[in-house]
């Protein structure tokens, strides 16, 4: 079914107010139990039992029914509440800080493990789904009983994304309310703000150039970079890369911040490299950024940012 924007909006007098696109039609079949526990965790309760019925409804149980536009509205609801919450509290942050702050808040990774932390995937309605079968979910709650480490399902942060869906629809598209409802879900006050000197510059353009003729023009071998780790959601995967260079005295190794692009990586690496060395000669290790000179080929320890 499609709308025209007149049945979107509708024109008032004193402006134009919003209603919302269509209300659902499916009466809710879930098990009160369920929700009463989903609305217990997020500290809410919904007006429209059928909207939260709605996001917990995988695609694979009901031809008529999936969460998919939830998610779809959800995910662009809780990234506009951030970046709201996060962009009055420093004049100062520049676009790649705000950037980050919203991936550090709200990145499929970081909302599968909100799902993970508050049991949400034990809700969801499918069938033959693997990410929500019950044996996977045993596998996973075992090993987290285990200590071991494991990554939630990526899939998991659909679920909190038609979560906030449904509540930003119940709330007719109030983003203040929503944002009472996940702020603490999201922990998203725990998130730290970047550093003043910290501005992003860590991504200059040229770093590694500059590394590489640095090198050459003092006659040392050229930068070795080194994959240090990467992970991820499949379409969010991160970076860290080392860069290790062998001076005239010994052998310096520093490793940069976490990116979303290899490139980006290796440039973080080789702008703190040349941030370390000058402090070095500087006849400082003292400051924001960690330093450590290795032993010949002893590049087993790690540099603190």
């Amino acid at each position: 079914m499609t709308f025209t924007m007149n049945q979107l909006f509708t024109q008032l007098d004193d402006g134009v107010e919003t209603v919302p696109a269509f209300t659902t039609s499916v009466a809710t079949d879930m098990d009160p139990s369920t929700i009463t526990s989903v609305e217990k965790i997020l500290n809410y309760m919904f007006k429209d039992k059928s909207l939260l019925a709605e996001a917990l409804t995988h695609s694979s149980w009901n031809n008529n029914m999936s969460y998919e536009r939830l998610e779809f509205l959800g995910d662009a609801a809780l990234g506009l509440t951030v970046a709201t919450h996060f962009f009055p509290l420093n004049p100062k942050l520049n676009p790649h800080q705000l950037t980050k702050l919203r991936e550090d808040s709200v990145s499929n990774e970081k909302l599968a493990e909100v799902a993970a932390k508050h049991g949400l995937y034990r809700f969801v309605r499918s069938k033959n789904t693997p990410p929500f079968d019950p044996k996977v979910i045993k596998k996973y709650e075992d090993a987290v009983k285990q200590g071991v480490p494991v990554t939630p399902p990526c899939i998991w942060a659909e679920i909190v994304e038609s979560l906030a869906g449904a509540v930003y629809l119940d709330v007719n598209f109030d983003l203040t309310d929503l944002s009472k409802v996940f702020k603490g879900l999201l922990m998203v006050d725990e998130i730290k703000l970047p550093e003043d000197e910290d501005d992003g510059s860590s991504e200059i353009a040229g770093a590694q150039d500059k590394l590489y003729g640095i090198c050459g023009k003092r006659k040392w071998p050229y930068p070795s970079y080194s994959l240090v780790k990467e992970g991820g959601c499949p379409h969010e995967m991160k970076y860290i890369y080392s860069v290790t260079i062998e001076t005239d005295n010994a052998v310096l190794s520093v490793e940069g911040y976490e990116k979303p692009a290899v490139n980006n990586a290796k440039n973080s690496a080789a702008y703190l490299w040349l941030r370390t060395h000058e402090t070095i000669e500087m006849g400082s290790t003292n400051g924001r950024v960690g330093s450590t000179i290795f032993g010949p080929r002893d590049y087993s320890k790690k540099v603190s940012n």
